[in-house]
C-alpha cells in the first residue's frame, strides 16, 4: 500500500536511473562540444599555409605580374588565375601570414613591435611638438604591414564601406567615370560573398563584433544622451549621425579573416585551394625594385631582389599590376622613371614619364583623444584571465574576440543631425599610446607586463582633413626608404576642427552615463581648458592611427594634372601598367579604407578580364 501518496520503493531506482542517464548525456554532449571546439580552433590556428614557390624567378615569364601581396594583390591573384590558361605571379616582399599572431585580431595592435612591418618613419612633422620638448618637428611611426595579406593581416579587422556619397564624389568631383557607389555596390556585395557576382572561391567573412566592454556600452549611451545619436547596433555603411559597431572580418570560429584566408587558401568550386592552382605562383621575400619599361613606355616586367639578395627580372606578357600600397606604389613608380621630372632628375634618375601627381595628394586622418582612468580592468588585462581564454575556447564572446575598439560614432562637429559627418569618435578599451605618454614600444611592453593603467580612450578623428601630404624619394638608392610627410594639422581649418572634436569627446566622457566607471581624466588633464591649451595638447599627442592613407597615385580625369591613373586604373603615359590599391583613391572614405580597396580590386579584375 502507498502511504501518504509516496512512490512505491521499486520506482525510486528508475527515477535515479533517468537522472543519471540525463546527466551522462549532458556530460557526453559537453565533451563532444569541447572536442569539436578544439578541432575548430586547431584547424583555424594551424591551417596549412599558402603554397609558396622556392624556384628562382629570374628569367621566368608570366601573363600577369602582381607586385604586392596585400588585399588588392590577393584578390587580383585569385580572380585572374580563375582562367587556368593564364599564368599569374604574385610577389610579396614580406613573409607568410602564418601562426597565432595573425589569427587573433587583438594581437594586431602590437604589430609595430614585430618584424611584420616596413620600419618606416615620417619626416619631422612641423606642426607637431616633439615628445618631452617644446620644439616642433616630431617624427612619427608610419604603420605599413610587410607580410602576405598586407594590412588585412594586422589591422583592426573592421569592415566598413564608408558612405555612398564618398564614392559619388569620385565621379562628380574627380572625374572618375563609372566609379560612383551604384557601380561599386555589387562589388562590395561580392566581397561579402553575396549578390549576383558572388564567388565561393573568394570573399571576406564578416560578422557582428562579438564582444563589447562596459565602457563601450556606456560610450554608446553617452553619445545618445549628449549628441542625440541613435544607437544603431551594427552597420556596414557609416551612418550620417549615429553610434554603433561596424562589422568585423571574422570567421565563425572567431579568428581573423584576412585577404589570404579569404582569397588564397579558400577551396574553390573545383575542390582545389586557390593557392594550389597550377597557374598561380606566389613568391614571398621578393622585393621589387622597379617596373621595366621599353622605349615606348610599355611595361615588360619587373626587376627584383630575391631572398639571396640576387638581382633578377621577371617578364609580363600582358600586364604589370602594382599593388604595393599608398606609400610604396608611388615610390616604386618613381624608381621606375615615372613621376615628377624635377624630383627624379634631382635624385639622378632618368624621367621616362613626367607625372606630377605621383606621390602627391597623400591623405590621412590625424587622431588624438581623451583618456580616462576606469574602475575596472582594461582590455589588456582582461585578455589574460582564465575566464577570457575559456570563453574564447568555447566560442562564447570573450575579450579575445576584441580588436580593442568597441564602438564608433559619426556626427557633425556641432553634434547635430542632418549634416554630412565630419568627425568619427571611437571608444578604445585601453590607454592609447599617444606620443605624449612615451614610446610605442614601451607602451607595448607595459601592456604585456600589466603595467598600463586601467583606462579607456575616446578617440577623435577628422574624416575629411584638408591638409595634403606627399611621398617622395630620399635618394636614388632603394636601400634608402621613401620620404613621407603628412602635414598633419597644417591648416587652420583642421586645427579648429580637431579642437571642437576633442571638446565633443570630453562632453561624452564627462557625461553622467560614465559615473561609477570613470576615474580621473588622464589626458589631456583637467587643467587643459582653453582652446590654446587644447591646441598645444593636440600638437603633442596627434598621430597616425587608423591607417587610412590614400591618394598618392590618384585616379582622375585627363584634365586633372595630379591624376596618375585613369578610370581603368592604367598609369598615364604608359601601356600594360596599372595601379590597384588604396593609392588610387582620390579622397578619404568616411571610415576605414579596407572594404573600399577590396571593392576596387574586385572591379579591377573585371576590367582587366573584359579587356583581354
Amino acid at each position: 500500500r502507498v502511504v501518504g501518496g509516496s512512490e512505491h520503493p521499486s520506482q525510486q531506482p528508475k527515477s535515479a536511473m533517468v537522472v543519471l542517464a540525463v546527466g551522462l548525456a549532458v556530460f557526453l554532449l559537453c565533451i563532444s562540444f569541447m572536442i569539436f571546439r578544439i578541432y575548430v580552433l586547431y584547424k583555424a590556428f594551424f591551417l596549412p599555409p599558402c603554397r609558396i614557390t622556392k624556384k628562382d624567378l629570374d628569367g621566368e615569364v608570366y601573363d600577369f605580374v602582381i607586385v604586392g601581396g596585400g588585399t588588392a594583390g590577393c584578390i587580383l591573384a585569385s580572380r585572374l588565375s580563375e582562367d587556368r590558361e593564364t599564368k599569374v605571379l604574385l610577389v610579396e616582399a614580406g613573409q607568410q601570414d602564418d601562426g597565432l599572431f595573425f589569427r587573433l585580431k587583438i594581437l594586431g595592435a602590437t604589430f609595430m613591435a614585430t618584424q611584420y612591418h616596413w620600419g618606416l618613419f615620417t619626416q619631422p612633422e612641423h606642426e607637431l611638438i616633439q615628445t618631452n620638448s617644446k620644439r616642433r618637428g616630431r617624427v612619427l611611426i608610419q604603420c605599413r604591414a610587410k607580410c602576405l595579406g598586407g594590412c588585412s593581416s594586422l589591422n583592426l579587422a573592421i569592415w566598413n564601406r564608408g558612405r555612398p556619397e564618398d564614392y559619388d564624389r569620385w565621379k562628380t568631383e574627380h572625374g572618375c567615370k563609372d566609379w560612383d557607389y551604384k557601380k561599386l555596390e555589387p562589388y562590395f556585395d561580392k566581397c561579402e560573398g553575396k549578390g549576383p557576382l558572388a564567388s565561393k572561391s573568394g570573399f571576406f567573412s564578416t560578422a557582428v563584433q562579438r564582444y563589447i566592454t562596459q565602457a563601450g556600452r556606456k560610450f554608446e549611451m553617452g553619445c545618445a544622451a549628449v549628441l542625440g545619436t541613435p544607437i544603431l547596433g551594427n552597420y556596414k555603411l557609416s551612418p550620417n549621425h549615429g553610434v554603433g559597431r561596424p562589422y568585423s572580418m571574422d570567421f565563425a570560429d572567431g579568428t581573423r579573416c584576412n585577404a589570404v584566408r579569404a582569397y588564397l587558401t579558400r577551396v574553390g568550386v573545383d575542390g582545389v585551394r586557390v593557392c594550389d592552382r597550377p597557374n598561380l605562383t606566389i613568391a614571398t621575400g621578393i622585393r621589387v625594385t622597379r617596373v621595366n619599361l621599353d622605349e615606348k613606355n610599355m611595361a615588360t616586367g619587373v626587376e627584383f631582389v630575391g631572398n639571396k639578395k640576387n638581382l633578377g627580372n621577371v617578364q609580363a606578357k600582358s600586364e604589370v599590376l602594382v599593388c604595393a600600397g599608398t606609400i610604396h606604389s608611388p615610390y616604386m613608380l618613381m624608381h621606375s622613371g615615372i613621376g615628377p621630372k624635377g624630383i627624379l632628375e634631382e635624385k639622378g634618375l632618368k624621367c621616362k614619364v613626367d607625372l606630377q601627381g605621383v606621390g602627391e595628394n597623400l591623405k590621412d586622418v590625424a587622431s588624438s583623444g581623451v583618456v580616462y582612468a576606469q574602475n575596472e580592468p582594461s582590455i589588456d588585462k582582461l585578455i589574460k584571465t582564465p575566464w577570457s581564454m575559456g570563453a574564447y575556447a568555447l566560442g562564447i564572446p570573450s575579450p579575445l574576440h576584441s580588436n580593442t575598439l568597441d564602438s564608433f560614432a559619426f556626427t557633425a562637429l556641432d553634434g547635430k543631425e542632418g549634416k554630412r559627418p565630419e568627425v568619427m569618435l571611437s571608444l578604445q578599451t585601453t590607454r592609447f599610446p599617444f606620443a605624449c605618454v612615451g614610446s610605442y614600444t614601451q607602451c607595448v611592453a607595459d601592456g604585456q607586463t600589466g603595467g598600463l593603467p586601467d583606462a579607456f580612450t575616446i578617440h577623435a578623428t577628422l574624416l575629411k582633413p584638408s591638409a595634403n601630404g606627399n611621398v617622395t624619394l630620399a635618394s636614388s638608392s632603394q636601400v634608402v626608404g621613401p620620404r613621407i610627410s603628412h602635414k598633419y594639422l597644417s591648416t587652420e581649418k583642421d586645427m579648429k576642427a580637431m579642437i571642437q572634436a576633442i571638446k565633443l569627446a570630453r562632453r561624452i566622457g564627462n557625461s553622467k552615463v560614465f559615473d561609477g566607471l570613470r576615474g580621473a581624466e588622464l589626458l589631456p588633464g583637467p587643467n587643459v581648458k582653453s582652446d590654446e591649451e587644447i591646441e598645444d595638447y593636440l600638437r603633442k599627442s596627434s598621430c597616425h592611427f587608423f591607417g587610412t592613407l590614400v591618394g598618392t597615385c590618384k585616379m582622375g580625369s585627363k584634365d586633372d594634372p595630379k591624376a596618375v591613373v585613369d578610370s581603368n586604373l592604367c598609369v598615364r603615359g604608359t601601356t600594360r601598367l596599372r595601379v590597384v590599391d588604396a593609392s588610387i583613391i582620390p579622397a578619404p572614405i568616411s571610415g576605414f579604407t579596407h572594404a573600399a580597396v577590396a571593392a576596387v580590386a574586385e572591379r579591377a579584375s573585371d576590367l582587366i578580364k573584359n579587356e583581354r
